[in-house]
């Protein structure tokens, strides 16, 4: 970076430069990014801690495959409430608790809890359910039905729309 300094002085005589070089401090540098990597460091921990165990439909492992040709379990969560079918020919429909003043519905999730329960007790090595929700479901209320799934022993969790 040579040859950018206006020279000193008048004209004539020896001309002196201005020096280019110049000291820069790098300490508060330093801290701002160690800050910002255990600021990461820490909130990376909390995302694997808050992480929802849930398959998308159509990836499963050979096991939760074999599981789910022995008797294939769908939730259906929407306007009517959970709809749980079985493909052993079983079905239920819980009906919403009511509708909340946004035109929501109320889900009954201690029903489903009760629901789910008995049909683990009739098939103890189920472990897998499709959660299947229409549009108008909220994502709240899905992330409930997953967590009584899981709940209620039914840990291989895959999710789908309805349709």
């Amino acid at each position: 970076m040579g040859g950018g300094a206006m020279p000193e002085g008048g004209g004539g005589g020896k001309r002196k430069r201005k020096s280019l070089d110049a000291i820069i401090n790098v300490v508060p540098a330093i801290d701002l990014l160690s800050c910002c990597i255990s600021f990461l460091l820490f909130t990376a921990v909390w995302t694997q801690i808050s992480r929802l165990q849930a398959q998308q439909f159509g990836t499963a492992s050979d096991q939760q495959t074999e599981q789910q040709k022995s008797l294939t379990v769908t939730l259906v969560v929407g306007a009517r409430g959970f709809v749980l079918q079985t493909s052993a020919g079983g079905a239920w429909e819980i009906p919403p608790l009511g509708r909340g003043s946004d035109g929501q519905a109320t889900y009954d999730v201690k029903g489903l809890a009760e629901r789910l329960k008995a049909l683990r007790a009739d098939y103890p090595d189920q472990a897998a359910v499709t959660v299947a929700a229409e549009d108008q479901v909220l994502y709240q209320d899905l992330v409930k039905t997953i967590d009584t799934c899981v709940g209620a022993g039914l840990t291989a969790v895959s999710v789908t729309a309805a349709g």
